[in-house]
């Protein structure tokens, strides 16, 4: 067979097993009901935090989560609250809100149990990326669940940080330290950006 017949018969293949109608679709968070949390311990009664202010954008095909999913999600710092006034400024005074504004995390590869997405059942997702914190950036594995919610994606997962990954030293109050374990979770519905 010629070279050229050769390239027309390897880019027909290719062409057939492209899945038909595939798109990568800009997603962007919903304002409500997107949610990220988190969760630390200490000694004299466990505390949690949230932030409803997520912003970002995901780039993925959800009829063929095998092609590469991208994208990026943070939080504004001073959005965090813990419901105590007095510790959410001590958190924010922790994490430099003012040289450093938002907790980002960037994607950088997404793993599935099920190549496309459904209304009817979660696909679970092993997502990997770089989570910044203070300006310093760390490679972590969160895990996490994909479904179709109408015409938008509903995705929520966790995972667990170190404080001291971030050189953050864990606070004391009352001589007794805040564990430097803390569990992170996110609950995010996003909507066609296009």
């Amino acid at each position: 067979m010629s070279s050229p017949r050769l390239a027309l018969v390897l880019l027909a293949l290719l062409a057939a097993a492209a899945p038909a109608g595939a798109a990568e679709r800009r997603w962007v968070p919903v304002s409500g009901p997107s949610v990220v949390t988190f969760g630390a311990t200490h000694p004299l009664g466990d505390f949690t935090g949230r932030s409803g202010a997520v912003a970002g954008e995901i780039r993925a095909d959800p009829e063929d989560l095998r092609r590469p999913v991208s994208g990026w999600v943070a939080v504004p710092v001073t959005s965090l609250t813990t419901g105590l006034e007095g510790r959410d400024r001590d958190l924010w005074s922790l994490l430099a809100a003012p040289g450093h504004p938002d907790i980002r995390f960037t994607v950088g590869r997404v793993e599935a149990s099920f190549p496309t997405v459904a209304d009817r059942a979660d696909v679970l997702l092993t997502i990997g990326g770089t989570l910044r914190v203070r300006g310093v950036e760390r490679d972590v594995t969160l895990l996490g669940r994909v479904r179709q919610q109408d015409s938008r994606l509903w995705v929520r997962g966790e995972g667990e940080v170190r404080l001291t990954w971030f050189g953050i030293t864990p606070p004391s109050r009352f001589f007794l330290a805040v564990g430097d374990l803390v569990r992170v979770a996110f609950d995010v519905l996003l909507a066609p950006g296009d």
